[in-house]
């Protein structure tokens, strides 16, 4: 059983960011950040732990 779950939508996101659930951000199918926390995020990017991504390039996993 897995203990992350994707956040696909802005509902995720938004959800993540009120609750401060800790996320995980996958680029390229490698781990780019662990356990920081969704500042912000927009159609095109979202702002994890202060670094920017661009959403359709990377893959936001929240943390069980």
């Amino acid at each position: 059983m897995s203990r992350t779950e994707a956040c696909l939508t802005d509902a995720d996101m938004y959800h993540c960011m009120l609750f401060q659930t800790p996320v995980e951000v996958w680029f390229d199918g490698e781990l780019e950040d662990a356990g920081s926390l969704i500042e912000a995020y927009s159609d095109d990017v979202i702002k994890v732990g202060g670094v920017y991504y661009l959403r359709k390039l990377c893959l936001i996993k929240k943390i069980a």
